[in-house]
């Protein structure tokens, strides 16, 4: 019988970090431990109204000295509290799922993992893996009881899931995909027995290492994703040891590190992040909305996204724990108090939990699959019935969407069928099975990870390098040894295999070498050629030493702290080992100081460039590498609106050179990403990679493009007189485009535009001589765009020089500071042309308040040019640049070249062309 229950729900406040220390916060949240249940409070920083939560569990890990805001709670406490109640639970043969919400750096992975050394450390996962084994060695000498315990770990990333115990040459490109079980959706990924609890250690290690080897071959930030340990249970008790029959209790503890639920603004993020953020939150809200149905009574939608889809088992059939990890910072205030409300509604949750038992799991799957059987048949032989036996649906799209539910139901009997099939094997696997499978996937991770070391760091002797990242966890945990002598570095190469292989971003074949001189005791870097290689933020291109704590980047993402074990004493010696932040802080330094030292750039502006500049980068290594003609180059554009800087992307593709706001590239860049992961997929199976459409390429722009904007002064209006204005349009890059003509005309009480010149209509002229004579009075004035004249230098002639646009469009707001105005926005105009016709105009009317009076004399209309880029090859515009072409091919042969000879150094003679007018031109006219 299946017993329904409350989600548990704990929350826990950690220390202060280092950026709350620095912004000089408050603690803003305490918690008071009840009879029943605990209480935990927050303050609001700005008006000192706290805010009052009920949970089962409140946990206080902020100081164990502070009086007044709960008692302290340790790495035990909280397993003691949390974890054992929910291990116990899983023996017992109830499905569990613990998971952990809250912000990045909330300490989420400190109460799910914490820390391996010391072991009071340890968190609810390592410590619930230790408890399991030590009561299988309770019953070890008991030849009646066997166990079986096996580890799954999976992250989803950018709604991508992919197996963390896998080799990831063996990773599908668009990630693993669920498949239906009778327990609900899961993937068929490594499922790794595991008899001991270094066995789950390992498995732990190999999982950190894979996602830090992600990291580099992408992005150091990568790393934000969704993690799931799961832990397959199982324990068997026969009556004596030759019974066939025996009771098994099966269960799944489904652990769950979920990444940060943050808003963008408030963590600093952008780029790559910005998107990987924009993923997080849409499983996130996912996840909300399913907590909320299921609390409500509902029937949830649980294939929003991956993760709630991977959930559904647990959440719906389960014992199901939340904690919930809050800074007690007063600069998180309005994060802390989302994650409290979200975990106060998810406390509303019931879910019904019954035991996994049977006396004989091979009749009870047997059973269990005749059931499904008959059940998913009378389902397909309804559908069927239905089809045949209305002939109204013969044809039409209800019997299209009955056949493909009917497909739908086959092929989740078939999924259903290959998951009984392989329980059923499961079933009937002996040790001896388990510990032949154990061992292939041993060797699989042997040589996983391009020559790492399997050795922990502290264990190596020989100079090595150890990854940095900036997840506190997967940093060091990547350990590349040098041999003496000579070890390369770089891609794959069958002909000549390198010492160590790095596949990311950057890395080419014999990117460098590292000559280890054991005589001497010294070891050298020398990066072939040009590869980008850099030793404590500078780049090399020549032989240089590396001494103990140096730190090495390598290609567009491979950062290291080179370690030499017992020459200590000859490099830098430092308070905290130097970390990622360290290292990235020195690259920055280094792209920044010439750029402050020249023209006093910003310290902030200053970041944002060296960001770009490696986003950028690594833009242009996967446009390389996929052979696209796309190139990238930052550049740093005036915000017209606040007259702040801004760093943008200067973007060459197929169709011209135009400029991407800095979110519109980050976004890009992913898409690019997922291409080149594809790419790489392909390269290592030797199989053929193609591009997408255009359509559907991240280095084609098919999107509307802001040409450029121009101002209309409104001093005119403000005197209610007629004004016509052939206004600049400068480009975001601050370039001419060309003109738009506008005209402003004012309308009397009447309804009627001027003029207002004869005596029978003059009483009605509106004219005033200042704007503040229109206060609390409504006017009325019609507002005309006529047409764009292009700059022909820009829109024609170089592809180099400016992009060609067609369906030109153009938007405008009177008063921007009026949040209740929408957009004014005329319809598309045709084909490319350099003179598109607007013709469009649109009646307005306002009460004047002091401060629209003060908008009317000092303010503008901002109008925004747009339009869409022509497509190479589809523009009569293009054929007309052929036919150029083709005449200057004719006219090359019967014109004689002038003498070159007599002209000053690096000069040269060029062809110019004379128009009917008598005027040069550099280009064809």
């Amino acid at each position: 019988m299946a017993e329904e229950e409350s989600v548990k729900v704990a929350v826990r406040m950690r220390l202060f970090n280092n950026r709350e220390i620095t912004a000089n916060a408050t603690r803003i949240v305490r918690m008071v431990k009840e009879e029943i249940g605990s209480k935990t409070i927050i303050t609001n920083p700005e008006t000192n109204e706290d805010k009052t939560f009920s949970f089962d569990f409140s946990f206080q890990s902020h100081s164990e000295t502070e009086e007044g805001i709960g008692p302290y709670a340790t790495q035990d406490t909280v397993f003691n509290d949390l974890g054992k109640p929910v291990l116990y639970s899983a023996l017992e043969g109830r499905n569990v799922c613990l998971f952990a919400y809250g912000q990045t750096g909330a300490g989420k992975s400190f109460s799910m993992l914490g820390k391996a050394e010391p072991k009071e450390l340890q968190g609810i996962i390592p410590r619930s893996c230790i408890e399991i084994f030590r009561l299988r060695d309770l019953e070890k000498d008991d030849p009646c009881v066997n166990y079986n315990i096996s580890m799954q770990v999976v992250e989803i990333y950018c709604e991508m899931i992919n197996d963390l115990l896998d080799v990831r040459k063996n990773w599908p490109p668009n990630g693993h995909k669920p498949k239906l079980t009778k327990d609900g959706y899961v993937v068929d990924t490594v499922t790794k027995p595991c008899f001991n609890y270094e066995d789950i250690e390992a498995a732990f290690r190999f999982a950190d290492q894979n996602r830090s080897v992600g990291s580099h071959a992408l992005n150091p930030e990568s790393s934000r994703a969704h993690t799931i340990y799961t832990i397959g249970y199982q324990r068997q008790k026969r009556s004596s040891p030759d019974a066939k029959q025996a009771e098994t209790i099966n269960s799944k503890i489904n652990l769950v590190d979920l990444a940060g639920s943050e808003r963008s603004e408030s963590a600093g993020t952008s780029g790559q992040m910005l998107k990987e953020g924009n993923a997080i939150n849409l499983s996130l809200t996912a996840l909300g909305s399913t907590i909320k149905a299921l609390s409500e009574g509902k029937r949830p939608n649980f294939r929003d996204s991956k993760l709630t889809l991977l959930l559904q088992g647990s959440m719906t059939n389960g014992k199901v724990i939340m904690i919930a990890a809050v800074s007690p910072a007063s600069i998180c205030y309005d994060e802390s108090v989302s994650t409290l409300r979200f975990a106060e509604r998810i406390k509303m949750v019931k879910i019904k939990a019954k035991k996994n038992v049977t006396q004989d799991p091979v009749a009870e799957i047997k059973k269990e699959m005749e059931e499904m059987r008959q059940r998913m048949q009378e389902e397909i032989d309804q559908l069927r019935a239905v089809c045949k036996g209305d002939p109204s649906l013969a044809g039409g799209a209800q019997e299209k969407e009955l056949r493909s539910l009917l497909d739908q139901k086959k092929e989740a009997e078939r999924q259903l069928k290959d998951d009984f099939d392989k329980k059923l094997k499961e079933v009937q696997e002996t040790d001896e099975d388990r510990k032949k499978k154990a061992q292939a996937i041993n060797s699989k991770w042997a040589g996983a990870f391009g020559g790492a070391s399997q050795l922990k760091p502290e264990d190596v002797k020989e100079p090595h390098l150890r990854n940095l990242n900036e997840d506190s966890r997967l940093a060091e945990t990547l350990v590349y040894t040098f041999a003496p002598g000579s070890n390369v570095i770089g891609r794959s190469n069958k002909l000549k295999p390198p010492k160590i292989e790095f596949n990311g971003m950057g890395i080419v074949k014999d990117h460098a070498v590292v000559e280890w001189n054991k005589s001497d005791g010294k070891v050298w870097i020398t990066p072939h050629g040009n590869n980008a290689t850099s030793v404590n933020g500078k780049g090399i291109s020549g032989k240089t030493e590396l001494k103990h704590n140096m730190r090495l980047w390598l290609g567009n993402n491979y950062a290291f702290r080179f370690v030499f074990p017992g020459n200590e004493k000859e490099g830098e010696s430092f308070t905290t080992v130097p970390d990622y932040l360290f290292a990235v802080a020195e690259i920055s330094e280094a792209n920044n100081q010439k750029a402050r030292n020249s023209d006093g750039m910003p310290v902030t502006l200053g970041h944002q460039l060296s960001e770009a500049l490696k986003k950028v980068e690594q833009a242009n290594i996967i446009a390389n590498d996929l052979n696209c003609e796309c190139a990238f180059k930052p550049k740093i554009i005036k915000d017209r609106e606040t007259g702040d800087d801004a760093v943008a992307v200067s973007v060459t593709v197929a169709q011209g050179t135009l400029v991407w706001p800095w979110e519109k590239f980050a976004d890009r860049l992913v898409e690019m990403v997922k291409l080149w992961q594809q790419w790489q997929y392909c390269e290592d199976k030797n199989q053929t990679f193609a591009l997408p459409e255009p359509t559907l390429s991240p280095f084609y722009d098919f999107e509307d493009q802001l040409i450029g904007e121009a101002d209309v002064w409104l001093q005119s209006l403000g005197n209610m007189l007629e004004a016509e204005a052939d206004a600049i349009i400068m480009s975001p890059s601050a370039t001419s485009m060309g003109r738009i003509h506008t005209s402003i005309s004012p309308i009397d009480k009447h309804g009627k535009e001027g003029p207002w010149d004869d005596p029978a209509t003059e009483a009605d002229d509106p004219f005033v001589d200042a704007p503040s004579e229109l206060i609390g009075q409504s006017i009325s004035w019609i507002v005309r765009v006529q047409k764009i004249v292009f700059d022909a230098g820009d829109m024609l002639l170089s592809r180099a020089s400016g992009a060609r646009f067609e369906r030109v469009w153009v938007r405008y707001k009177i008063w921007s500071k009026d949040p209740t105005e929408h957009w004014t926005r005329t319809k598309p105009t045709g084909s490319a042309r350099l003179d598109p016709v607007i013709n469009f105009e649109s009646k307005h009317r306002m009460k004047v308040t002091s401060e629209f009076a003060k908008h009317l004399e000092k303010g503008y209309i901002r109008f925004q040019v747009w339009g869409k880029l022509v497509e190479v090859g589809t523009n009569p515009e293009t054929s007309l640049r052929t036919k150029q072409n083709e005449l200057i091919s004719l006219l090359k042969p019967v014109c004689k070249a002038p003498d070159p000879t007599g002209l000053p150094p690096g000069w040269s003679v060029v062809p110019i062309f004379i128009d009917t007018e008598g005027k040069y031109h550099r280009f064809p006219p």
